[in-house]
């Protein structure tokens, strides 16, 4: 069986960050490069007349991966480029953010059965338009996976992550089960994925994770730091149409949303909960 070792401890990330969900694609696809166009509709933040919709280009690709006889290094780069729609502009005058991701995957296997794990993903988020130190925010994980046969391992680790929160660590734990050849389910407290496939080239995903982001912005009223979180469902088709091509369609519910507006190292401007919406994502990957 397949080593899923940097995927399953890649997804206890999705436990406080989107960002190690793509961190955990191109460390499973170690040589692939993904496209991605996601978004959802305009819904209204409680309390107000105010909306908020977007859509999300992203890029992920491998930079570099070795593997030796015990360590194995590896490192990726991810972009994304979001089109935001606001309705207020008095709040955040922005139509345009990026994000980019420097994934460094540190692995040793002690064992048959125990491997280890440390992640360090730092990111960069905003418009662009003057970069500084509020830009910044990372992700640290620690974590071993213990193989209890071909079929079953339990994962473990800690998380410390600036970039969800302003500081948040918190302790994870997981299993991994692959009940038939065709099937396998990951729990890792809210991020549960279950995937079936249906023949040797198509394949369905269903999915509940965190999502969320946060970027630091600047305009005529000042600095300010814009984060969206929510919790997504997904039900996901990916077909390989080819063994180095392949195609994915996902749609979900996006639900549990947050929205937040605060002055960088001032006060919170605008803190509510955000209407509940359906979400999209069609993708391409090409494997080298």
């Amino acid at each position: 069986m397949k080593n899923k070792f940097p995927t399953i401890l890649l997804s206890i990330a999705c436990l406080v960050s989107p960002i190690c969900l793509q961190a955990q694609d191109f460390m499973s696809d170690a040589a692939a490069v993904r496209l991605s166009f996601s978004g959802s509709p305009k819904r209204t933040i409680q309390g107000t007349s105010k909306e908020i919709g977007l859509q999300q280009s992203t890029l992920i690709t491998p930079l570099f991966y070795k593997k030796g006889a015990v360590w194995s290094f590896a490192a990726g780069l991810r972009y994304e480029g979001t089109d935001l729609e606001l309705s207020d502009i008095s709040l955040l005058d922005e139509n345009w953010l990026h994000s980019i991701d420097l994934p460094l995957l540190l692995m040793k296997e002690q064992s048959e059965k125990l491997n280890w794990m440390l992640l360090f993903n730092p990111t960069m988020a905003g418009d662009y338009d003057s970069i500084d130190g509020d830009a910044f925010s990372y992700l640290t994980i620690l974590g071993a996976r213990y193989r209890i046969s071909d079929t079953f391992q339990w994962f473990f680790g800690a998380i410390h992550t600036t970039g969800y929160d302003d500081n948040l660590f918190v302790p994870a734990i997981g299993f991994y089960w692959a009940p038939s050849e065709r099937s396998d389910l990951l729990f890792a407290g809210p991020y549960l994925r279950y995937k079936y496939s249906i023949t040797d080239s198509l394949d369905f995903i269903l999915g509940g994770r965190f999502s969320g982001s946060k970027w630091n912005t600047r305009a005529e009223y000042g600095e300010r730091d814009f984060r969206l979180k929510a919790y997504r469902t997904s039900a996901t088709f990916q077909w390989d149409i080819h063994e180095k091509h392949a195609l994915l369609a996902s749609f979900g519910l996006e639900f549990a949303r947050e929205v937040e507006i605060k002055a960088t190292n001032g006060p919170l401007i605008l803190e509510q909960d955000l209407d509940q919406a359906p979400y999209f994502e069609i993708g391409y990957r090409f494997r080298f």
